[in-house]
């Protein structure tokens, strides 16, 4: 077992009695964490906000899910169903999500078919921004996006 291996059993899921014995409110003593080793995905998350058409992210999707989103006119938080992505930016991993309704549908779909299978490095993706788009049935404009699956050669290291 690896290093990665034994941090990824760490984060694991409790059991009620693990959360019981290790509440704040038991403890003398805080446990040392000198040793401890980090987890290699941040718990810290960037909003997306492509500047540019042509703009590209290669991406794993970590999950599809509601996120607390301040709204960019009024500032106001919001529950935005978002699709959250992890890039490998040289030695770092960053956590990112995106509300754009339309890419939301479409990794939704492709989850739904098979074609993503969410939390895992099965299934990597290019994301692209191809800019806005004036919809047919209303008066708003969209965010279009390609995304494209990723075959990735090389093994991971799972």
């Amino acid at each position: 077992m690896n290093d990665q291996d034994e941090v990824k059993k760490e984060v694991s899921v409790y059991s009620k009695k693990q959360i019981e014995i290790a509440n704040l409110d038991t403890q003398k003593s805080l446990p040392d964490l000198t040793q401890a080793k980090k987890h290699f995905v941040p718990l810290s998350i960037e909003y997306w906000t492509p500047v540019a058409e042509g703009e590209e992210k290669l991406v794993y999707i970590h999950s599809v899910g509601v996120h607390e989103v301040p709204d960019m006119d009024t500032g106001e938080i919001k529950s935005l169903e978002c699709v959250m992505m992890l890039e490998k930016q040289g030695d770092v991993v960053k956590r990112f999500i995106n509300a754009g309704r339309v890419l939301v549908g479409n990794i939704k779909d492709a989850i739904v078919r098979g074609e993503i299978i969410e939390g895992t490095t099965l299934t990597p993706v290019a994301i692209t921004y191809l800019g806005k788009k004036q919809n047919r049935s209303n008066a708003r404009i969209s965010n279009i996006w390609q995304i494209i699956p990723l075959i990735n050669n090389k093994k991971s290291e799972a």
